[in-house]
């Protein structure tokens, strides 16, 4: 379903899943894509500030778990904004992007972080027949620009499958998982 507002947004949830839109540039024309122009992104970025505020905004149960995406840039700095919302990272996922891109020239950064966090006493826990099933790492290729891995999804199902769930920052829709974001059709 499709969450218009969560400021008036009443129900509460189990897990969270969120991809936000970091402050990010594009990568400069380079030899090995000339198309490739630099600037700015094709959607709103948002400043960590900003980003906290509307992860802040989700009711959640006791129990629950918090997932978000991040990049080598944010890592530290999503983890301390986690820090300050009271959450504990639990595992920090690793999604083998296959291709990546060459940052200045040095290495190919072809990774993303999923970390998943927690409040203290207050986990909740994967179905029993799903625990210690997930690696921490896991490889899927890019499909399009910003778009997250088919296997996230389906590991959160997996483990939590009769948890309330939301996606944040969601550019679709998804069969039991409220989505919000400005991006998601309607």
């Amino acid at each position: 379903m499709r969450i218009e507002n969560l400021e008036t947004l009443d129900k509460r949830y189990d897990v969270v899943y969120a991809d936000p839109p970091w402050i990010q540039k594009k990568g400069g024309k380079k030899n090995v894509r000339p198309n490739s122009s630099g600037g700015e992104l094709d959607y709103p970025t948002l400043s960590m500030n900003e980003i906290e505020e509307i992860l802040r905004k989700v009711k959640t149960n006791d129990k629950h778990n918090f997932f978000v995406w991040t990049i080598e840039k944010y890592l530290p700095k999503t983890e301390e904004m986690m820090k300050a919302m009271g959450y504990k990272v639990h595992a920090r996922i690793i999604w083998n992007k296959v291709t990546g891109m060459p940052t200045a020239f040095t290495v190919r950064y072809q990774h993303e972080y999923l970390l998943w966090c927690y409040k203290k006493g207050n986990i909740l826990m994967p179905v029993k027949k799903e625990q210690g099933k997930w690696a921490d790492i896991f490889t899927e290729q890019v499909r399009r620009h910003s778009q997250k891995p088919e296997h996230a999804y389906e590991m959160i199902e997996a483990m939590f499958p009769d948890a309330e769930k939301i996606e944040l920052f969601a550019r679709n829709t998804r069969n039991g998982w409220d989505c919000w974001g400005n991006e998601v059709e309607t």
